[in-house]
């Protein structure tokens, strides 16, 4: 899942990969590959960049063109967003199979997710936005 806002708030802020890398903790090549789509860029480091520059999630993953910041959760639990992930599957009569086949995975893996025990990657994260809409800090807090 490339991110594209990220890279432009980086070099509006005229910062190199090197320096977001430095700052994320991570090497450069990582960092880019985050950068191009290579490989999903983890959740927790987005929330980061979007407290770094001030912005919201919504906004550095193409869900809104709104900016306007507000605080972030720094710690995120598994085990909650998988309550929240089965409280919105439920309300909308879904089961655990359909909302594996609409993430492309098995229906044991999206078990795994409500009950907490893995961690769910940002692009599947946005699906999921997408699947019950509701923006991805309504999945996070």
């Amino acid at each position: 899942m490339k991110l594209q806002r990220i890279r432009d708030l980086r070099e509006d802020h005229d910062l190199t990969q090197f320096k977001m890398a430095e700052l994320l903790g991570v090497k450069r090549t990582t960092y880019a590959m985050w950068e191009l789509g290579d490989v999903d860029f983890p959740i927790e480091k987005v929330i980061f960049i979007a407290e770094y520059f001030k912005t919201n999630i919504q906004y550095l993953v193409g869900l809104t063109n709104d900016k306007n910041y507000f605080p972030h959760p720094t710690i995120i639990s598994q085990k909650e967003i998988g309550r929240r992930l089965r409280a919105f599957r439920l309300s909308r009569g879904l089961t655990q199979k359909q909302m594996a086949i609409s993430l492309g995975i098995n229906q044991s893996s999206y078990a795994y997710y409500e009950y907490g025990t893995t961690g769910i990657s940002t692009h599947k994260l946005f699906l999921l936005s997408n699947t019950f809409r509701v923006n991805l800090d309504e999945l996070l807090k």
